[in-house]
Parts: structure tokens; sequence; C-alpha cells
């Protein structure tokens, strides 16, 4: 009898998985809507042309159409309310959370797709204390409440269909902390035991791809990539390598810098980072 219950369970349990994956595959066939096609958005639907469905690159000029169009991406200028429908997957990566708020405002009439991905930011936090997770509440400075008003009109629209993703500062080669440092040719000034959040590029594509084709996602995830340095970690190795003079602090802060815990990430989109060390943003 105890045989047969634990076959019934794991016939359940197979069953059950065979529906999850039959969901991915079905979102990886959908066509993609990016709206905000650019560093982060293009390259996700550059990645998603050649194995998944048709993919619509929405941008604000045409500088990046030529590369997108060669990629098998249909580039348009405009807005996904112009061409989203109930059988897509939609992107929302425009830049900065007021882009993103008016987007969203611009979609409330609009039907939600089978999925719908916000790019949103660490600067919902603020300046948190300590452990920081998915449901650490959001802060208190004011582009940490527009962060969150962004987000809570993104849940209201896409429901049960939606996946915040809450990523740090993202860099690269020629874009990120080290790149304006050496345009500024001076470390900012701020206090040296503030955590800098940070994630590649590379890292942020794969964790993007991975929700948008998720089965089952989380509502929410933390998009960093631990361990993350300190302001002073990172801007007294950075000048160094720079040949710049050494930083100024202000005063510390006065309680325990940020610790970002990335476990839901790790386990469903980003299992095995490309870029595990912070120090590779400090590449110019």
């Amino acid at each position: 009898m105890a045989r047969n219950t634990a076959a019934g369970g794991l016939a359940g349990h197979l069953h059950l998985g065979l529906r999850l994956n039959r969901r991915g595959m079905e979102l990886s066939a959908m066509r993609l809507v990016v709206w905000g096609a650019g560093e982060l958005g293009g390259r996700v639907a550059i990645q998603w042309a050649p194995s998944g469905g048709p993919v619509v690159g929405l941008t604000q000029g045409t500088s990046r159409h030529d590369d997108l169009r060669r990629a098998g991406v249909e580039p348009r200028l405009g807005s996904a309310v112009d061409v989203l429908t109930p059988d897509d997957v939609l992107l929302l990566a425009l830049p900065g959370n007021a882009k993103q708020k008016a987007a969203v405002d611009a979609l409330q009439h609009t039907p939600p797709p089978g999925r719908a991905v916000l790019i949103s930011s660490t600067g919902y936090y603020g300046t948190p204390v300590g452990r920081v997770d998915e449901e650490t509440p959001s802060g208190q400075t004011q582009h940490a409440i527009n962060v969150a008003s962004a987000e809570h009109a993104f849940r209201t629209w896409a429901g049960a269909n939606g996946v915040v993703m809450r990523f740090g500062g993202l860099y690269r080669p020629g874009r990120g902390p080290m790149s304006a440092l050496l345009r500024r040719g001076a470390a900012p000034e701020g206090a040296p035991n503030r955590t800098l959040a940070l994630i590649h590029y590379a890292d942020a594509v794969t964790a993007t791809l991975a929700a948008l084709r998720h089965p089952a996602p989380e509502t929410t995830y933390v998009g960093v990539v631990p361990p993350c340095p300190t302001r002073c970690e990172f801007y007294t190795r950075a000048c160094e390598v720079a040949g710049l003079p050494e930083p100024m602090f202000t005063s510390p802060l006065s309680h325990p810098p940020a610790e970002y815990d990335v476990t839901r990430l790790m386990r469903d989109l980003l299992p095995e980072p490309a870029h595990p060390d912070w120090r590779d943003a400090l590449a110019v």
C-alpha cells in the first residue's frame, strides 16, 4: 500500500514537472516584445532570437536598428502599447524608473501578456542595513520611493504573470562605475563602508532570459552577484588601476553595510555567474 502511494506521488511529481517544462517551452516559442532594446534589453532580444519565437525590439532612436535587424530582431520605434498582445512575452527595460513608470502607466488598459518582466533596481532599498533580500522593505529616499512606485504599478497591471528583477549596478568594459570614474577623473565622495551592488551585463542577460522562460518564477529577484565590495574596497583598487589619486571618503555609515542574499536568483535563474568576481568591473 505504501509503495502504491509513493508511486502515485512520484507520478504526480513527474506530471507536474512535465507540465512546468511544457510551460517553459511554450513561453520560449512566444513572440518577445522588448520595450527598451538598449544596452540590456537589446542583448536579451538578440539572444532570444536564434532559439525562441520572433522578437520585436522597441527603441527610442534608430542607432541600434541595424544591429538588431542583423540578429533577427524586428526593430521599431514607439510603444509596446501599439504591438503587445496577450500571446506575447514582454521585457520592460527602459532606462530610469521615471520612464519605466510612464511605460507601465501607458500599459494599464492593455491586457497583460503571458509573461512580463520589469527591469528594476536595488535602488528600491535606498541605503539598506545588513541582510537584504526580496522581502526587505523599500527605502525612504525619494529615489527608492520612485522605484517602488514603478514596481507597484507594474504588479497591479501584470498580476501573477509579472516578474520584477532588482538589478544592482550593471557593468561591462566601457560602461559602469570604472568608466564613470575615468570620465570624472576622481572617485565620487561617499561613505567608505557603503556596499556597491554590482552585476555584469552578461549575467544580467542570462538571468533575464531565464525569468522570461521559467515555467513558474518567483515574483521578485534581487539581481546582484556577491561578494559585493564596499566603496572603499572598490574605489581604492579602481584608483590604483587607473593611476588616479587615492579616493576621499565622507564619514562612514553608522550601521552595518548591506549584504545581499541572492539565494533565490542563484536557485532559479543564475546558478553559475560568468562574472563572479567584482574585480571584473575594473576592466576598461
